[in-house]
């Protein structure tokens, strides 16, 4: 595992994406409640960016064509895309958020 620290948690605001660029990929972030979860800025039907979706109650969907997905496993909840999302787990400590990039 290549944990790379990512963000603090002041940075992670309920609700909203953050996203970060590594060498790898850009990872969005999002809280819910005292959760984080990371994913890849990059919708699995399309390659749009799919932060700029709507996220509600830890689904977002894609901008461009409206797949949905979980945030928490990146599975599937809406076609058109038939792949998950590329999920990274996160650790949290102290008040930094580091990321798995070895998935």
């Amino acid at each position: 595992m290549a944990y790379a620290r990512i963000a603090s948690i002041d940075q992670i605001l309920e609700g909203k994406v953050y996203l970060s660029q590594t060498k790898h990929a850009t990872i969005a972030i999002t809280r819910i409640g005292s959760e984080f979860f990371a994913f890849e800025d990059n919708c699995s039907h399309d390659g749009e960016e799919i932060s700029s979706g709507e996220l509600v109650d830890g689904v977002i969907t894609c901008p461009r064509h409206f797949a949905k997905f979980s945030i928490r496993d990146g599975s599937v909840l809406q076609f058109p895309a038939t792949e998950p999302l590329t999920i990274y787990p996160i650790k949290v400590e102290g008040n930094e958020i580091f990321v798995d990039l070895d998935v």
